[in-house]
């Protein structure tokens, strides 16, 4: 996957095609091969691929073919059947009997779990909402960076927020996060068309500065060329300029200099200060466009092709109110 990585996903797929030819006895290379034709948008090659893997004794290939299916099949807006194979990514393990299928809890406490990213649990903490309005008491395990914003900057209250990393899934009922979607949203009309702000500021600032994220989660280097850019390139398309430019970008000290602008820290409650001040943010797809887009900001998300499944469905504004998509803006994978 070296030469995906590298912004060369025709490549990794000659390579991963290939290797599965000298050794068709290993059904993983088709997760991985399956994969690039995902991101070269030949959904039908990699639906082939995945439903190959499926017939894997290899219960680590099997879990992942049917998490990559899975999200195939969201992206092509069959509901049904992705959720049915997402929701067999965590099969075999032992946490996963434990885990909640909407029956009664009798008092326990709940336990939520993002096994995501940041920017998902920014994104699908609303169905948390639901929940809690139904009486249920509801714990909340992010990321350790996020305990605090999701503690004193939520819209509405959680019974508990604690680290993921923390977590004892055998002790009681718990459920990911994103495992709320279809049991409570399996189509997303509720999702997609939240109208309410998930976040809410401190303090009340003056908007007046164009707030800039290009870069994504450089921990994710098999992605994060195709979903990152340059804050030259989100100029473009900013419109009239701002009376102020703001860094909401960790890290990228070279192109910080180029732009003369200082970095964001990583403390997520110092983000939604800086998000505060800003009229209008543009964002590549990482946590900062949700956070800022939960928040009420407005947002133009720039977006590589294939996007990611949850951007091709519900319109013009999915998931917030203010999101503006632009579709494709990233063309070419940032070297």
């Amino acid at each position: 996957m070296q030469a995906f990585g590298n912004g060369k996903p025709a490549l990794a797929s000659s390579l991963l095609l290939q290797a599965y030819r000298s050794n068709p006895n290993e059904p993983g290379i088709l997760v991985n091969l399956g994969f690039t034709f995902m991101q070269r948008g030949l959904d039908k090659m990699a639906a082939r691929c995945y439903s190959l893997a499926l017939g894997s004794s290899n219960p680590v290939v099997l879990r992942s073919a049917n998490k990559n299916l899975g999200l195939l099949r969201l992206w092509q807006g069959r509901w049904h059947e992705g959720w049915h194979h997402y929701l067999k990514r965590h099969q075999g393990q032992p946490f996963a009997a434990n885990e909640w299928r909407g029956d009664s809890l009798n008092g326990q406490t709940l336990t939520v779990w993002n096994d995501l990213g940041m920017g998902d649990a920014f994104n699908f903490v609303r169905y948390t909402k639901p929940l809690i309005e139904r009486g249920i008491k509801l714990k909340l395990a992010v990321d350790k960076s996020q305990i605090d914003i999701f503690k004193h900057q939520l819209a509405w209250p959680l019974f508990e927020v604690c680290s993921r990393e923390q977590l004892d899934l055998m002790a009681g009922p718990h459920i990911p996060l994103i495992h709320l979607l279809p049991m409570l949203d399996a189509d997303l009309n509720w999702g997609l068309n939240f109208s309410e702000n998930s976040f809410y500021f401190a303090d009340k600032a003056n908007p007046q500065a164009l707030g800039l994220c290009w870069a994504s989660n450089p921990a994710d280097p098999t992605m994060a060329p195709y979903k990152s850019s340059s804050p030259e390139q989100l100029l473009q398309f900013a419109g009239p300029m701002a009376n102020e430019l703001l860094s909401l970008q960790t890290d990228e000290a070279e192109a910080h200099q180029r732009v003369k602008l200082k970095p964001a820290s990583r403390n997520w409650l110092e983000s939604l200060k800086l998000i505060s001040n800003c009229s209008q943010v543009i964002s590549v797809d990482t946590a900062i466009a949700h956070l800022a887009a939960g928040s009420g900001i407005p947002v133009q998300l720039l977006l590589a092709p294939p996007a990611d499944w949850r951007w091709r469905h519900g319109g013009p504004n999915p998931w917030y109110p203010k999101l503006n998509l632009q579709a494709e803006a990233l063309a070419a994978p940032r070297a």
